[in-house]
């Protein structure tokens, strides 16, 4: 029994990262060749205060995020959003431009 791994009992539940579910779900579909589509759940924001941004960022929930932006920079800060709904990965890309000063 070289190799294999033996699991006396199955691990209970919740104790298995989402992650490691979600890359598994992934595998199985992508080997059955159907295809995934990304969801278009996060928002791109700019925080301003008055006219002028003090910061960028995404979030997939823009009061929430707001209100957290609203306890650290104060009562005078608003979330602006900035385009459509758009895919996680795309939403990371165009945060990082935006550290950068680039558009």
């Amino acid at each position: 029994m070289a190799g294999q791994r033996i699991v006396k009992y199955p691990p209970k539940r919740g104790q298995i990262p989402r992650s490691k579910v979600k890359r598994a779900v992934r595998e199985v579909l992508e080997a059955r060749g159907v295809p995934i589509v990304s969801k278009r759940d996060t928002y791109k924001y700019h925080l301003k205060r008055g006219n002028k941004v003090i910061r960028s960022g995404i979030t997939n929930d823009l009061n929430r995020r707001e209100k957290e932006h609203q306890r650290n920079y104060g009562k005078d800060v608003h979330v602006q959003q900035v385009g459509n709904r758009t895919m996680r990965e795309s939403a990371r890309e165009w945060e990082k431009k935006q550290r950068r000063g680039t558009s």
